[in-house]
């Protein structure tokens, strides 16, 4: 989704431009749109090797797809893993399915991801392959098909309503 311009025509009151309902639309969208990539951080270590630690979650119901960028390291040191992942649900919810797009490493390998569907939720998850901290940075953009729950669906060119958050995200966990 993208801001949705208002056609003002070309002279005051030629009549070429959208009509008032149309352009308050757009510009109510607009809004939504912009409220909806908003930022949050906090901040993501884990501690051990456990397997399968819970880095980031996000209600099922609200995610259709989802670009997410993971960045992990250790303090102190070189080594660091980049991700950038490509994510969607099911359509009955009950599975995630993603790719992990340009991988790249620096230093010793930190942790294997993955993700799934539990408890209601998108999870993605961890398993580090060291037994020391490492810390995880996440930024994300979730898109969904629905609305925000103010009344204003966000609007496709086709009529369909997509919603989109962004934003990063710091969790901290201890193994």
């Amino acid at each position: 989704m993208a801001i949705e311009l208002v056609n003002i025509g070309t002279n005051p009151n030629d009549g070429e431009g959208d009509p008032l309902r149309t352009a308050f639309s757009k510009i109510n969208n607009n809004f939504v749109w912009m409220q909806q990539t908003s930022t949050d951080i906090s901040s993501t270590v884990t501690l051990d090797d456990t397997a399968n630690q819970v880095i980031w979650e996000y209600p099922a119901d609200e995610f259709t797809q989802a670009l997410i960028q993971l960045q992990s390291f250790r303090e102190g040191s070189n080594d660091s893993q980049n991700a950038l992942i490509g994510a969607s649900i099911l359509n009955d919810l009950s599975d995630v399915k993603f790719t992990i797009y340009g991988l790249t490493n620096n230093g010793d390998w930190l942790t294997n991801y993955d993700m799934d569907v539990t408890g209601g939720n998108v999870r993605l998850l961890v398993s580090p392959l060291q037994n020391e901290a490492i810390t995880h940075f996440l930024a994300y953009q979730v898109t969904w098909v629905g609305d925000l729950g103010v009344g204003v669906s966000m609007a496709s060119e086709s009529g369909e309503g997509l919603v989109t958050e962004t934003g990063n995200v710091f969790i901290t966990t201890e193994g």
